[in-house]
């Protein structure tokens, strides 16, 4: 499970693309598209660390049994 969870500062870094492709000249169609596109990607990454971070507490006091 834990494989699968990016890296905060991968999470960042869509954030950050989205940003520099909404904002770079000439705006155009396709950067509009690509900066949501990088946007839902950065918030599912959000989601899934904040999961992975839910489910590890979770573990922990089954651990201390």
């Amino acid at each position: 499970m834990r494989s699968k969870v990016p890296h905060p500062l991968q999470v960042a870094a869509f954030f950050a693309l989205a940003i520099v492709f909404a904002t770079w000249q000439p705006f155009a169609w396709w950067r509009a598209g690509a900066a949501v596109l990088m946007l839902g990607f950065g918030c599912y990454g959000v989601y899934v660390l904040r999961r992975s971070k839910r489910q590890e507490s979770r573990a922990e006091p089954d651990e201390l049994e």
